[in-house]
């Protein structure tokens, strides 16, 4: 599950969702943070993507629709770079627990038929759907994580974006895009393509923060779905209306939590503060608790099956 696929042709420049709202069609938009630093825009990513870490350089950056709240990057703080160069050993790290994560999030939609991950990384959903049952596809940017679901794990995954990957029309029974909505420069554009390949009644499911959320308020402009990566940030009510609009009926929506090692909890506390993460690292290994797997669910990461009408 990663977030590896961009939505736009080589060299096009994606405005959609930016000179007008992605969701209402509204063109005024505001700080989300108005009394946040705002940084200059030509400060871009000095290294590759990684799936497992992103800055929060951006956050006063963030601006949002006044008609429906909508939030996003604006285009001026896009990367000049694409994922194809992208790679993350760390993630490999955490194979099983993100395998179980997977088995998880597919027991929202029925077992069996074909199933297709865009943004799949190193196929680690796609190795949980192959148990459940279906036959299963994959699309991903990157070189180094598409080479290791095929090599390694003998999965049918495309280098390319999903336009370009010799899909045929209404193929699929369920397409999942778990960790990448966020990530998509032109996310009404992909889920046109993902409409296609979906055969009448195929079910989209997806995964992504939830600006709406009581966390992402809480937090405001230090919650941790606020990356320089992601590009728009959906609310539950905005996601229902997105999809809709673009021919889609939900059918779930909810919180999902997840399972990892207690060491990767505490590693997402650095963005926060550097001398608490070394503190309670070094507390979680004195005691023997760093490898422990622990289940957390704070309301803030939405679930999400959405019919083709």
């Amino acid at each position: 599950m990663s977030a590896i696929e961009a939505s736009t042709a080589d060299g096009e420049v994606a405005t959609a969702g930016r000179t007008v709202c992605l969701v209402c069609g509204g063109t005024d938009f505001r700080p989300q943070f108005p009394n946040h630093d705002v940084p200059p825009p030509d400060k871009q990513r000095d290294e590759p993507y990684r799936i497992t870490h992103s800055e929060r350089r951006f956050v006063g950056a963030i601006e949002r629709c006044t008609a429906c709240g909508m939030a996003f990057l604006p285009l001026d703080y896009l990367p000049a770079g694409s994922y194809s160069d992208a790679a993350d050993p760390y993630y490999l790290e955490q194979e099983a627990e993100r395998i179980g994560n997977a088995h998880r999030l597919l027991e929202l939609v029925p077992k069996g038929g074909r199933l297709l991950e865009i943004g799949c990384a190193t196929g680690f959903l796609l190795r949980a759907a192959r148990e459940r049952g279906f036959e299963v596809v994959g699309v991903e940017m990157s070189e180094w994580a598409s080479g290791i679901a095929r090599d390694r794990f003998g999965l049918d995954v495309r280098t390319a974006r999903l336009e370009q990957a010799g899909l045929e029309a209404e193929s699929f029974d369920v397409v999942v895009l778990a960790d990448v909505i966020e990530h998509l420069t032109d996310p009404a554009r992909t889920v046109g393509e993902i409409r296609k390949v979906l055969k009448p009644g195929g079910r989209l499911l997806l995964l992504t923060p939830d600006m709406g959320s009581l966390m992402a308020k809480a937090f405001g402009p230090r919650w941790w779905g606020l990356l320089d990566d992601h590009y728009f940030y959906f609310s539950r009510k905005t996601l229902r209306r997105f999809l809709e609009r673009e021919g889609f009926s939900v059918e779930t929506l909810k919180a999902q939590g997840r399972e990892f090692p207690l060491s990767h909890w505490i590693f997402k506390m650095a963005q926060y503060s550097e001398v608490a993460h070394r503190v309670v690292a070094g507390t979680a290994k004195a005691v023997g608790l760093a490898d422990k797997r622990v289940s957390v669910n704070l309301g803030d990461m939405m679930a999400c099956v959405a019919r083709k009408n």
